[in-house]
């Protein structure tokens, strides 16, 4: 061969090279950009969430969506290109997600925060069917994983927004619920009007859960407090109407009648019963007990609600009569 044919032989070799190489160039962005169209795709309507546990890897998450192995090879190039590489273990949102947007989450741990709120004024049926509703892992049935000292756990639970993941345990939970709930209603006694007629701190979560249940609003506890303080002070029974309704639950219709009045075998039937009843009827904010706690008692006897979220109170009998003629039957 001479230099003419060499340098021309060496001038092809050197042309397929570089052909090679613009060739594999080539490929190499028509396979990134293509995992990129895939990576646009959506996963899978049909589902709303898609949990990972522990150990799960990426593979075995394309494995559970059947994937054609074209599409798994274009997703692994994505994963290697965004340096991707561990599934973190938790629940995920999933729907109208793509496969983009739902690796990123599972490699980042973006795990769907959930919320779960125990209301004010709420007794435990209530809550059970909150719980119902809930997405948790309910490891405290019938409330068995909660603190008793008061022989109840009604009332026990502070009225709390609480946020949580899908493997948090129901009984994490309540317990931190019912804790700060303790701590609340514990300061406060340490520092209760000594002239209260109340005996210990369960007698006043009681009486506070009345109060929580008759107030429409909170200016008004206070006032409402004074009046079953008053009302304790002097012997005189509560006659209250939540504390019938509870006792008739889960099966109350929603109408108190003269039978129900005048029934003694119902233990919260304060109509009947001397004093407080046995266990609280709901969960109890802070400010139904700053206003058992911290309340004295004022010279109202009755009152009777006005229709309009407030009430008419009354020092007199005879000024009650007066304010029902007015709210209730005209």
């Amino acid at each position: 061969m001479d230099s003419e044919e060499l340098t021309l032989h060496l001038s092809s070799n050197k042309s397929k090279f570089f052909i090679s190489i613009i060739t594999i160039f080539t490929l190499v962005i028509s396979l990134l950009g293509t995992s990129e169209s895939y990576s646009q795709l959506r996963v899978d309507d049909r589902l709303e969430f898609y949990n990972v546990s522990k150990g799960d890897s990426f593979n075995s998450i394309f494995d559970d969506f059947y994937l054609h192995p074209i599409q798994k090879i274009f997703l692994k190039i994505y994963l290697k290109k965004n340096k991707l590489q561990v599934a973190q273990a938790g629940h995920y949102y999933l729907k109208n997600k793509s496969w983009k947007e739902f690796l990123n989450s599972v490699s980042n741990g973006d795990v769907v925060i959930f919320k779960f709120e125990i209301p004010s004024g709420k007794n435990l049926y209530e809550i059970k069917k909150i719980i119902s509703e809930s997405n948790f892992k309910n490891d405290c049935n019938n409330f068995d994983c909660l603190d008793n000292r008061f022989n109840f756990v009604e009332g026990t639970l502070k009225p709390e927004t609480y946020f949580y993941k899908h493997s948090s345990s129901l009984a994490s939970i309540l317990q931190k619920s019912q804790t700060e709930f303790f701590q609340t209603a514990s300061n406060l006694w340490d520092n209760k009007n000594p002239q209260l007629p109340i005996k210990n701190l369960s007698d006043a979560i009681i009486l506070a859960s009345i109060v929580e249940k008759e107030a429409g609003n909170n200016d008004e506890k206070p006032i409402i407090a004074g009046v079953f303080l008053h009302r304790m002070s002097i012997g005189m029974k509560l006659q209250a109407d939540p504390t019938i309704i509870y006792g008739l639950l889960p099966n109350f219709n929603g109408d108190i009648t003269k039978a129900n009045l005048r029934d003694k075998n119902n233990s919260y039937n304060t109509y009947q019963i001397p004093g407080l009843p046995p266990t609280p009827i709901s969960t109890v904010s802070k400010s139904s007990l700053e206003a058992v706690i911290l309340g004295m008692k004022n010279d109202y006897l009755y009152f009777v609600a006005k229709g309009d979220g407030t009430h008419k109170f009354s020092k007199t009998y005879q000024e009650h009569l007066d304010a029902v003629n007015r709210y209730q039957l005209n």
